[in-house]
């Protein structure tokens, strides 16, 4: 007899525990069984639950009691409680799954809408633990977890006076898309995402690091070609220096103040050297300042062999000019690596040389339609057609 009813208690609380209950963070919602939340049953307990049942001692009421149970209409409930370990694993995991920071609104340039803002989550993993401690004892079949909520800067009626009318600035680089380029041009796409309808609001420092984030598997990129100490070797990510540099390049000619920029330790393919900017996450940023009274968005596009940038805002009242001079050039050396697999006395050329460069770079602030514009394209630097006209 005692067998047959551990073996009943074993199957109730099978039962139990495989049954779903509902975790709620925020407006989101996730159902689990509550053997993965980490919830037990006192298997001990409960057969002396049920073993007890009828034997209060009052006459009557253990009748009634006994009736009922051999009807099958008695319910008891099962002591159910929680393995705190295995909860606290449970909701720790959940915890590294479900936190974000919050996602401003943003201008979908492809569709004339308004991308709406997202709220952040921070779930609180103690705090959840009552919750779930205090469901498990009452049999509730939904949990309300602590989370804290974090708000973006921009909502959705910060963007409906936005004007878009004019590009400010413009710039475009290349990329090879065809055979080991793939992941890399995956990269371009996923950080290009991250910046497009991008909101820089009136005397707002922009800073690349804090905007899209720390670039990682988990956030879809993938290992391409990077360069680092003047060496072109495998990264993850490859290919963001190239979302920067192009974003520096027309910010530099929509006349937003480059508060902080980085070129990169050899030449970039893609752009011309002063305009390049490469960023590491966290410690090597780009970050721009907004002039203006008024917004600026970032409007990216990539495909077809090409990144796109176009800084739009209202019109601007000046126009930007770049010059730059190269002061010295400084030839690259070679290093020498042995190889034990490679035959006796010969050399193979892994990575080609890059001179070095020190170049000052010059941007000229003109007052809209004041400049000729044949100066720009002169035969003689802006600097001495300056010099000159100031001496008249």
């Amino acid at each position: 007899a005692f067998g047959a009813l551990d073996r009943a208690i074993d199957e109730v609380a099978d039962a139990q525990l495989g049954s779903r209950i509902t975790l709620a963070f925020g407006k989101d919602e996730r159902t689990v069984t509550r053997r993965e939340l980490g919830f037990v049953v006192d298997r001990a307990a409960a057969r002396a639950l049920v073993e007890a049942a009828g034997k209060s001692g009052n006459p009557f009421a253990d009748v009634v009691t006994r009736s009922r149970a051999r009807r099958g209409k008695i319910d008891l409930a099962l002591p159910v409680d929680v393995d705190r370990q295995k909860t606290l694993e449970f909701l720790t995991e959940l915890k590294d799954d479900v936190d974000r920071a919050p996602t401003d609104a943003r201008l979908d340039l492809e569709h004339h809408a308004i991308a709406k803002e997202t709220p952040g989550y921070l779930l609180r993993v103690y705090d959840s633990m009552v919750a779930v401690e205090y469901a498990a004892r009452s049999g509730a079949d939904r949990v309300e977890l602590a989370a804290g909520l974090s708000w973006p800067k921009v909502k959705s009626e910060d963007l409906r006076d936005v004007d878009i009318s004019t590009v400010l600035g413009y710039w475009e680089t290349h990329y090879s898309a065809v055979g080991p380029d793939t992941d890399r041009t995956y990269n371009l796409k996923v950080g290009a995402d991250k910046l497009n309808g991008h909101i820089l609001k009136p005397h707002e420092v922009f800073s690349f690091n804090e905007v899209v984030g720390d670039r990682t598997e988990k956030e879809g990129y993938r290992v391409a070609p990077v360069i680092q100490g003047g060496e072109l070797i495998d990264g993850l990510a490859g290919g963001m220096c190239q979302i920067a540099s192009t974003l520096h390049a027309a910010a530099f000619f929509a006349g937003l103040d480059i508060v902080s920029s980085t070129p990169h330790s050899r030449p970039s393919a893609y752009i011309p050297m002063g305009l390049d900017s490469t960023v590491v996450y966290p410690s090597t940023d780009l970050k721009l300042r907004n002039p203006y009274d008024f917004p600026v968005v970032m409007h990216y596009q990539v495909n077809q062999g090409a990144v796109k940038v176009e800084l739009l805002g209202k019109e601007r009242p000046y126009r930007v000019v770049f010059e730059r001079e190269i002061k010295a050039e400084t030839p690259f050396g070679s290093d020498t690596r042995g190889d034990p697999e490679a035959p006796s006395g010969q050399r193979y050329t892994i990575q080609e040389g890059y001179p070095g460069y020190t170049l000052i770079r010059r941007r000229y602030v003109f007052e809209k339609d004041k400049m000729p514009r044949q100066v720009i394209y002169g035969p003689e630097p802006i600097a001495d057609i300056l010099e000159k006209s100031h001496a008249k």
